[in-house]
């Protein structure tokens, strides 16, 4: 159903010269119902492991200091620093593309459509909202990927061509700078939220995912001020509440949870297949998708932290070599709790569902506490200890974190434990000129870990992606420095 009407793509052409086409143009779109199909058409697409089902968590992941792959992998490049314009993985330009243009898309068809009352109205504003707020996560993932974090230099240097209209099949843009983009980004959203929702959705966008989407790219700026009052706003007024610490491990076998915002939507029928992150994180499945001693031991300097109980070390033997991996449980298969999982490793029980079925948390409430700690720690706000310690104590309650010792590094350590597998960390890293620094263990030589760059400064040419070779062959943009 959702292929008739998803806009076609060439693996041979660029996005900026595919016209949107498809058996059901936007001229023939007459009724509300048929935007809807549409819409779960820009779903779909988000689902895609290109997006939210993969590369919007594991290709960031893998190049900080929390993952590692063994052996060989489908992750490998990223977590060696292997990659240039030739290798670059089109997928992780390509597809937030796609995505944008099908959110364009809709904005154009719902622009042709006349309302019966006031429920249409409001339906109408709604998939308006969503579009906004999709295309803003797509040019936020790609402006993460491909530009400098805004706090190396305001924003000045180059970020992604900017795409809000439907483009003419010979179309060349040109990339705006990272500012430019950021304030593209944010209009989207501030634009979309009196437009969407405020009723919980899980699966999809409403108001409250597009300002902690908002609190997330005012963080990301470096504009405190405003990163501290939205992720309040969501925190004070939204209809979400933190999980207590005794439901925290389990909840991950869940669809949905009272602190689940915005969830790519997995199940039997409908997942991202084998190379989604879920599986990948599957020592039965790829098992590439590791954690690093180093996040282990981390974990693990808390023993009472209950976070600890979402680290998982499976013993498998891989091509005849017993290989020890580090599995953090956030994508475990629907109805996998820990003692499931643990049964089924050390006793031979059954799973109740594979790997694939678990959603992908992209929004919880717990990254608005610390996005709130964060910004009052760099003068936004106030009460940074209270937030913080809303997600130390739900996690240990005697772990209460003292006045004097909330800095940006304690908060940056929570955020460590709390989103770890979350694609947060390698970002937290450079956007605070924070180094990354690996090392080498023995559980990672065992594990057949590959040689890589141990230590890569914030400000290296490769802590933004090359501009694939595609793109550069059709729209004549300027390569990133350095490759």
């Amino acid at each position: 159903m959702v292929g008739l009407i998803i806009l076609t793509q060439s693996c041979s052409k660029d996005f900026l010269t595919e016209y949107p086409t498809a058996q059901q143009a936007p001229g023939d779109i007459q009724k509300m119902s048929d935007v809807a199909i549409v819409m779960n058409g820009a779903y779909d697409l988000m689902q895609n492991t290109g997006f939210l089902n993969r590369d919007f968590i594991a290709r960031h992941d893998m190049r900080s200091d929390d993952h590692q792959v063994p052996d060989f992998g489908r992750l490998e490049d990223e977590y060696r620093y292997d990659f240039d314009e030739q290798n670059s993985v089109s997928s992780i330009w390509r597809q937030p593309y796609t995505i944008i243009r099908q959110a364009n898309n809709i904005i154009a068809m719902l622009e042709n459509i006349e309302t019966e009352n006031s429920a249409e109205e409001a339906e109408k504003n709604d998939m308006i909202g969503q579009s906004l707020a999709i295309r803003a996560l797509a040019h936020f993932q790609l402006v993460n990927s491909y530009g400098l974090p805004y706090s190396h230099d305001g924003g000045s240097s180059l970020g992604v061509p900017l795409v809000t209209t439907l483009l003419v099949p010979d179309a060349k843009v040109a990339r705006s700078t990272v500012a430019e983009v950021y304030t593209q980004i944010i209009s989207d959203l501030t634009t979309a939220i009196p437009l969407l929702s405020d009723a919980k959705k899980g699966g999809k966008i409403n108001s409250w995912a597009a300002k902690t989407l908002l609190a997330r790219v005012y963080l990301y700026k470096e504009d405190n001020t405003n990163a501290y009052t939205t992720a309040v706003d969501v925190i004070n007024n939204g209809p979400y509440t933190l999980l207590s610490g005794a439901e925290y491990v389990d909840s991950w076998a869940s669809d949905f949870t009272s602190e689940s915002i915005f969830s790519c939507v997995n199940n039997q029928a409908d997942n991202g297949g084998g190379s989604a992150i879920n599986n990948l994180s599957d020592p039965e499945g790829y098992g590439q998708f590791i954690a690093s001693q180093d996040l282990i031991d981390l974990m693990n300097s808390d023993p009472d932290d209950i976070r600890n109980g979402m680290l998982y070390i499976d013993q498998l033997s891989v091509m005849g070599d017993p290989t020890t991996y580090g599995r953090i449980l956030k994508y475990p298969g629907k109805g996998n709790t820990k003692a499931v999982i643990v049964n089924h490793f050390e006793a031979g029980g059954d799973l109740a569902s594979n790997a694939e079925t678990s959603n992908v948390a992209i929004f919880r409430l717990s990254e608005l506490y610390l996005i709130a700690a964060e910004a009052a720690v760099k003068g936004g706000g106030t009460g940074a200890e209270g937030f913080l310690n809303a997600i130390v104590e739900r996690a240990n309650p005697a772990a209460t974190v003292a006045s004097a010792d909330v800095t940006l590094d304690r908060v940056l350590t929570e955020r460590r434990k709390e989103l770890a597998g979350e694609g947060h960390r390698f970002f937290d890293l450079i956007r605070n000129k924070r180094d990354i620094i690996r090392s080498v263990t023995t559980r990672a030589t065992q594990a057949g870990v590959p040689t890589a760059r141990m230590h890569i400064p914030f400000d290296d040419y490769q802590v933004v992606f090359a501009i694939p070779l595609a793109e550069l062959n059709i729209n004549p943009i300027q390569q990133n420095p350095g490759y």
